[in-house]
């Protein structure tokens, strides 16, 4: 029977403010704790960024100092340090779950998680030095890897065709949607809608500000909007500021739409989850994601999706939603006019989204982690 493993999670990328890689880290662990998959389960965390939550699961806490953003310490601890205080512990199997691994021999099973090839495919979402950093980490990682685990399909033909690694080694495990997202009764809208003061009709964007997300066509978009139609929707970018935000925040001052265009920059998710179910539509014309978890929390807050259709977008909105080329500012206007027009085609959508949201549970990543691991340690 495959159980009683000795198994440690690598969960440094968790702490305040994290964004897509801590909160899929942060997924991965929760599902797993609440699965009773019958191993021992350590969590590796940056000292003083273990939540609460995480306390009361059930699995062995593990605080270090070695910070994996720190270079070249941070690799050196990774390499020399964590195997033999891993190998000290008896652990079978390490679970990098932020592109990272030991890059050297151990003599426990390794599995790293890849997120995404957004260094390769958008070198300028990042600065150049650590791009490259993130180039090079990620192709050793892949290298050394027992196994690696992406969040969709698209992830691992990336992998496959950049990085040329073997489908055989790679495992889908997509993420999933939090309690906290959900649909909210009619009665209660009203309320919520006061108590944030939040416009009557809004269009939602949820997602960093970054060039890669591409808010700038959508705000372009927006704009033919309010200047060839009569709808009096406001547009709402939520998301912390990313690398290049600046010239996003100056395109928001400089719009002649500038005063139906808010933008929050702080949003916990449970106010999130209100956002969500207050909007109208969500359109998310992201040039390029691993996953596109935010397109999922509004399907499930039963909110019509509006998606790029690029990358893993396709795959994870399914036929529960409406898909736009990323490039035009004018398609991306005319599908949104047509869907705020049809009643009927709004309803739909609503009733797609939510029941597409329902596939994506938090048991299904458990156990597809679980046969992740048994492949990795098969003949351990």
């Amino acid at each position: 029977m495959f159980a009683g493993l000795k198994i440690i999670l690598d969960l440094r990328c968790i702490r305040s403010g994290m964004t897509g890689v801590g909160i899929s880290a942060l997924q991965m662990a929760s599902a797993l704790a609440k699965s009773g998959c019958g191993h021992h389960l350590t969590g590796l965390f940056l000292r003083g960024c273990v939540p609460e939550d995480i306390r009361q699961s059930g699995i062995e806490i593990l605080e270090v100092t070695a910070d994996h953003e720190r270079h070249p310490s941070g690799e050196l601890w990774l390499n020399f340090s964590l195997p033999r205080l891993l190998s000290s512990r008896g652990a079978d199997l390490l679970h990098g779950t932020a592109f990272l691994i030991p890059w050297v021999k151990t003599p426990f099973r390794k599995i790293v998680t890849i997120q995404d090839l957004i260094a390769f495919k958008f070198p300028e979402a990042y600065p150049w030095r650590f791009g490259k950093y993130i180039k090079w980490a990620t192709r050793l990682s892949a290298r050394h890897a027992d196994r690696i685990i992406v969040p969709s399909e698209n992830t691992g033909h990336d992998l496959q065709a950049i990085l040329g690694v073997n489908a055989g080694k790679i495992d889908v495990v997509p993420y999933y949607v939090p309690s906290v997202f959900k649909t909210i009764d009619e009665g209660e809208k009203e309320a919520h809608r006061t108590a944030l003061s939040l416009p009557d009709k809004f269009i939602l964007n949820v997602g960093t500000l970054e060039p890669r997300k591409n808010q700038i066509t959508l705000i372009e978009a927006f704009e033919i909007i309010r200047r060839e139609t009569s709808l009096s929707h406001h547009l709402i970018l939520a998301g912390r500021a990313g690398y290049r935000a600046g010239k996003i925040l100056d395109k928001i001052s400089r719009s002649p739409c500038a005063k139906d265009i808010h933008y929050f920059p702080e949003l916990d998710d449970e106010r999130l989850s209100i956002f969500y179910a207050l909007a109208d539509i969500f359109v998310f014309p992201s040039c390029y994601d691993g996953f596109g978890l935010p397109v999922l929390e509004a399907m499930a807050s039963g909110v019509p999706v509006i998606a790029a259709e690029t990358s893993s977008l396709p795959e994870v909105v399914g036929d529960a939603g409406i898909f736009i080329p990323p490039d035009s500012p004018d398609e991306i206007a005319s599908r949104i006019i047509s869907l705020l027009k049809d009643k009927r085609r709004l309803c739909e959508l609503r009733e797609r989204g939510i029941a597409r949201a329902a596939l994506f549970t938090p048991e299904r990543t458990a156990s597809l982690i679980l046969s992740s691991y048994e492949k990795a340690t098969k003949d351990y």
